[in-house]
């Protein structure tokens, strides 16, 4: 009976990981954004990367975007790296805003100053 205990417990602690695991629904696909700005910082961190671009917003103040990435892992099986953008470097992002914070999405979307299309996200959201 202890052995049945343990594995119940085992079974549960190695399934918190994916229970924390957020889904999209912080992120409202309605609200669909294009952001034109140049690279502040590309954030090489699981469980996702991050890409953050300083753009004009619709008043002209500078705002600093946030855009959620899929993981480094899955970046760099679709061609990406540490260094796919440089500080400073102009970019395009396409992407679905989070429901409550005006300045943070998750990318669908990434397009660099040439018009290379350097990452498109999966699901519903990337059918742009």
């Amino acid at each position: 009976m202890q052995c049945r205990s343990a594995w119940t417990v085992l079974s549960v602690l190695l399934a918190l990981p994916a229970v924390a695991h957020h889904s999209g629904a912080a992120f409202d696909q309605n609200l669909r954004v294009t952001v034109s700005g140049t690279v502040a910082e590309l954030e090489w961190t699981s469980p996702h990367a991050r890409l953050h671009v300083t753009a004009k917003d619709d008043d002209g103040a500078t705002v600093t975007w946030d855009f959620e990435l899929p993981s480094p892992v899955t970046l760099t099986r679709r061609g990406w790296s540490r260094t796919a953008l440089a500080v400073g470097a102009p970019v395009t992002v396409t992407g679905a805003r989070a429901r409550d914070f005006p300045h943070i999405a998750i990318a669908t979307g990434v397009t660099d100053a040439s018009g290379r299309r350097l990452f498109s996200g999966a699901g519903p959201a990337a059918a742009e």
